[in-house]
């Protein structure tokens, strides 16, 4: 009975590991400052810094631009997807996929721009930096954001 019991357990600790639950997926951390680059509809580039703060299960996102402009808008991270509504003059829309070198990849689209669909991609930066916005480049994207 005794030896019984003994290989019912050795048997569970060998074939045990096989049925384990998984590891949940580790959590990506939005929070932080990026560099932004993106595509105006002309096909002009433009750059500026973008910030997203977490207030509870949604975030926050304000872009700046070299310009001083600044809009801000509301998201939510679901599916490995930053979906952001904003207003910077017209209803505007930006969809994140979180890329496997962490960066953020955007499509973009503003009420006037025909539906027609634009890029923009954030690079997040180390914490406690802050990348000046330069100056030379495009004022922004000729659809606010």
């Amino acid at each position: 009975m005794v030896r019984t019991v003994l290989v019912c357990l050795v048997t569970l600790a060998l074939v045990g590991p096989v049925y384990a639950v998984p590891d949940a997926p580790t959590e990506i951390n939005l929070v932080g400052t990026y560099a932004c680059e993106g595509t105006n509809p002309d096909g002009a580039t433009y750059s500026g810094i973008v910030e997203i703060v977490r207030l509870k299960d949604t975030f926050l996102v304000r872009w700046t631009m070299p310009n001083d402009s600044q809009v801000v808008g509301v998201g939510i991270f679901s599916g490995n997807q930053l979906a952001v509504s904003y207003y910077g003059g017209t209803p505007a829309l930006v969809v994140y996929a979180v890329a496997e070198d962490g960066r953020l990849k955007g499509k973009w689209t503003a009420g006037g721009a025909d539906g027609e669909v634009f890029t923009e991609t954030l690079t997040k930066m180390p914490a406690g930096t802050r990348k000046p916005v330069k100056r030379e480049k495009s004022t922004g994207p000729r659809i606010s954001i």
